[in-house]
């Protein structure tokens, strides 16, 4: 069995080594979570990027799907005011005229339409983008904060491993203060002094 000194020995080093091992397994942990934040944002804004590609290729969309319909709308009013002119109608006046009026009206409404859906669609990528591009940027925050906080936490671990160590170290002191020494050669023989 060891003496007691031994004992308080292996009991300080025992402190200092485990308040060691928890301050950077703290750190490493803080380390740990601030990768996964990071990691975290970097995919936030790589959505964001997909996201405003998205609203792009809406937009390019909507515009070809307008042209379409304006192309088409082309083609019918052609088609309508050649077959009344084949027919001897008067193709500016008149109930033809209405006609024709009518059916570029509603092209033109079917155009906007698909304009307009388009848009839609465009900002909801945009916004989509917007909240990906927000949440990337709490995970940079919260990046910063985990390491922030796991040198916090090893800083606190050391003090109150370095307290730990310094009672310790303390009793140890006053324990071996308080227990009487024999000197060699002194008090050996009592008669001496009598």
């Amino acid at each position: 069995m060891c003496d007691p000194a031994t004992m308080t020995g292996l009991s300080i080093a025992g402190s200092l080594i485990g308040t060691a091992f928890s301050a950077v397994g703290q750190m490493q942990q803080g380390k740990a979570q601030a990768a996964q934040a990071n990691y975290q944002a970097a995919v936030g804004r790589n959505n964001a990027i997909l996201a405003q590609r998205a609203a792009d290729d809406a937009r390019l969309r909507g515009e070809e799907a307008a042209r379409r319909v304006k192309t088409n709308a082309s083609q019918l009013l052609g088609k309508q005011r050649a077959m009344l002119a084949a027919n001897g109608v008067l193709v500016d006046s008149g109930s033809a005229l209405d006609l024709t009026t009518d059916t570029a009206g509603i092209s033109k409404l079917d155009e906007l339409t698909v304009r307009s859906n388009a848009e839609r669609e465009a900002l909801g990528y945009q916004a989509q983008g917007m909240n990906f591009q927000a949440g990337s940027e709490l995970q940079g925050m919260s990046a910063q904060n985990s390491l922030a906080a796991g040198t916090s936490a090893a800083a606190g671990t050391l003090l109150t491993g370095a307290g730990s160590v310094a009672s310790k170290w303390y009793q140890f002191d006053k324990q071996s203060s308080s227990t009487p020494k024999i000197a060699s050669g002194w008090g050996s023989d009592m008669g001496a002094f009598s």
